[in-house]
Order: structure tokens, then sequence, then C-alpha cells
């Protein structure tokens, strides 16, 4: 998330981020102009999809291939209409 929002930032636009509470707190990185912290993940993935226009998915983790299904899934069932997905990259980093 950090280098998306350092790109944010660095090109005028504004940087937002939701961080979730994990067992190894994590800090909000220094590129955000606002962020909200979240206890559970289910609420994280809702605003995610609430207020983004696009989704560009880049190689991380089982959280990033839990949130990119979850969005597919609601672009098939027509839940959310219009809204782009770009997947970069092939790598996938299980822990």
């Amino acid at each position: 998330m950090e280098a998306a929002n350092r790109g944010a930032q660095e090109a005028g636009g504004r940087s937002v981020g939701c961080n979730i509470v994990l067992p190894h707190e994590q800090a909000e990185n220094p590129y955000l102009d606002k962020f909200v912290t979240i206890r559970y993940f289910f609420v994280r993935k809702v605003l995610l999809v609430k207020y983004s226009y696009a989704f560009v998915i880049m190689p991380g983790g089982f959280g990033t291939m839990d949130e990119l299904f979850e969005t597919l899934t609601l672009i098939q069932t027509k839940t959310i209409e219009d809204f782009p997905v770009v997947i970069m990259g092939t790598e996938f980093l299980p822990y």
C-alpha cells in the first residue's frame, strides 16, 4: 500500500489508507494524507470497494488475494458495476 500512497502523493493527489489491527502492530506509512485503522478485515474490504473507482492489484500475499477475489465476486454477481480491476505481475508471496 505504501508504494501506491507515495505515488499518489508525489503526483499531487490525495493519499488515503485503511490500516488493519494485527497481532504485530504496524504503523501507518508516511505518505498518507488521511487514514483509518480498522479492527476487522471484512470492514476494510467494504471500505476499499465503497470508496474506490478501480483496483490495481500488485503481487502480494493472502490478504491481496482475498481482496481481489472478494471484488471479482462482487463484479460477477453484479453487486458492483463499472469497476475496473488491473492485475500487475505474476508473483505470489505466501507466508
